[in-house]
């Protein structure tokens, strides 16, 4: 007998979470009303007696067994591994950003005429971002990836106007900041990384026509190089990428405006005229 409706009709189900008789549809979802409610699942966890096992019952421990290792596989793989005692290991295990602090960056950078857009909690350049704004000076210090393009790399255009890809032997070289101030020049900022210092010398010796060109900075006459940076425009098809070519004595704060960006700002570092042509600019 239905033990919701007590009428004739015999009972047809029975709710798999409580066990409760029932004998239609509108007397099954009543059921899930009445007193604290009923979420008519099963409990997968519950206690069963050994002496009461089916092989039905077997079979769903089985799959519940598969489905937790399945959770335990995708949480592992939400969260990349990092060598131990690294700098990427360590900004890993830093907690995720508040809404708040996310919502906070979003609005400077509106502010600023700039377009931010901040990645998933667990995303790579998300874990990475280590751009913060100082209240106190009401600056957007921007973490910074500075990409130095050796000779050769990248795209040139032949006689007929086709691009053929060009090669190089030595690979790029990277550099960071981690807190760059909105106010610092492009040019300054990257006289930091082309300074000479202790155990520095290999590095420089690799990045020697950047620091030849940027002594041409400060001497414009006697030089016949110079830098330029880029910047790559988001949002174009990953077969038609567009750079914006930046003016490098301006401030990182006017360089940015107008500009879409993800997470923080990575730009290329070239040496002109050499390196003309190496980036698609954006159409006008």
């Amino acid at each position: 007998v239905c033990e919701v409706c007590d009428e004739a009709p015999p009972a047809k189900y029975r709710c798999p979470a409580c066990a409760v008789a029932t004998c239609s549809l509108a007397c099954s979802k009543l059921h899930k009303t009445l007193g604290g409610g009923c979420s008519g699942k099963r409990d997968r966890a519950a206690f069963k007696d050994i002496r009461e096992f089916t092989d039905a019952d077997v079979i769903n421990d089985y799959r519940f067994l598969e489905e937790a290792l399945l959770e335990k596989d995708r949480a592992k793989r939400w969260r990349p591994e990092y060598t131990p005692g690294t700098e990427a290991a360590q900004r890993s295990e830093r907690p995720p950003a508040s809404a708040k602090i996310v919502a906070t960056l979003t609005r400077e950078a509106r502010a600023r005429g700039v377009e931010l857009f901040c990645m998933p909690d667990g995303m790579a350049r998300r874990v990475a971002n280590t751009t913060f704004f100082d209240r106190r000076r009401n600056v957007m210090r921007w973490r910074v990836e500075w990409t130095f393009h050796a000779a050769g790399e990248g795209t040139k255009k032949d006689d007929g106007g086709v691009e053929k890809c060009r090669t190089s032997i030595e690979p790029a070289v990277t550099a960071e900041d981690a807190g760059l101030d909105e106010s610092t020049t492009l040019l300054d900022a990257l006289r930091v990384h082309l300074a000479p210092g202790p155990g520095r010398a290999s590095r420089l010796h690799r990045l020697r026509r950047f620091v030849d060109a940027i002594k041409g900075e400060e001497d414009p006459e006697g030089s016949t190089t110079a830098l330029a940076v880029h910047m790559e425009k988001e949002g174009c098809p990953a077969n038609d990428r567009r750079h914006y070519r930046l003016d490098a004595g301006k401030t990182l704060r006017e360089c940015l405006e107008g500009k879409r960006v993800v997470e923080f700002p990575r730009l290329h570092v070239t040496v002109l005229p050499e390196d003309e042509g190496k980036f698609r600019e954006p159409d006008a």
